[in-house]
């Protein structure tokens, strides 16, 4: 069985004007309620689409640009549920992004110019070594399915040890928790001034 995978948009703004461009380990376990599966992803606010905004002076536009942090720093929280007496199946949870449509000119100027989102990459902090599965620091590499975090599932316990046997199991899930990415724009291309924004949708999918 496959739930419903569960997406989740984030939108990007560059502003450019002149030559100004602006376009505890968090895998943990949680405990499984219902007769279900399920699975949740947030990114950012609990509601809403929240936007990562960039903005370029005039000064880091030329020969020596640096890249530009974006505003806000983006929380992303994956939650599967299994049946409470669910066995020890393994149950692997991947987190896929959709870059593919780029930052589109607005207004200013800037036409029909598109920025693509490879330009944008992020810093991942309060997260699990990458052999947890969760998201470690990366960039978007302009794709419809790009996967940046995957892990089982399954988390079971046992909850009556005796001595070196086990008398019984608690069944969990594992999942991400408020892991935190920190974008930045690599502002190494000169595009028109002007407002550009975009948008990559998040998806979560349990097997």
């Amino acid at each position: 069985m496959r739930p419903r995978p569960a997406p989740a948009p984030l939108a990007a703004a560059l502003l450019a004007a002149g030559l100004v461009l602006p376009a505890e380990a968090v895998v943990m376990t949680v405990t499984d309620v219902g007769l279900v599966y399920a699975i949740s992803v947030r990114v950012g606010a609990v509601s809403g689409v929240d936007t990562v905004a960039f903005s370029v002076a005039g000064d880091n536009v030329g020969l020596a640009p640096a890249p530009v942090a974006g505003s806000p720093v983006i929380e992303v929280w994956v939650t599967p549920f299994r049946p409470a007496n669910s066995s020890s199946t393994a149950r692997p949870v991947t987190l896929r992004v959709d870059s593919t449509p780029g930052l589109a000119c607005q207004s200013g100027g800037c036409g029909a110019t598109l920025i693509p989102f490879s330009q944008i990459g992020w810093t991942a902090s309060n997260n699990g070594a990458a052999t947890t599965g969760d998201i470690q620091s990366g960039r978007f590499d302009g794709s419809a399915n790009q996967q940046i975090a995957s892990f089982n599932a399954n988390a079971t316990f046992c909850s009556a040890p005796v001595l070196l046997l086990c008398l019984g199991y608690a069944y969990r899930s594992n999942a991400i928790s408020a892991t935190r990415m920190q974008f930045s724009y690599d502002n190494d291309v000169v595009y028109p001034a002007g407002n550009y924004r975009g948008t990559v949708r998040f998806t979560a999918s349990m097997e």
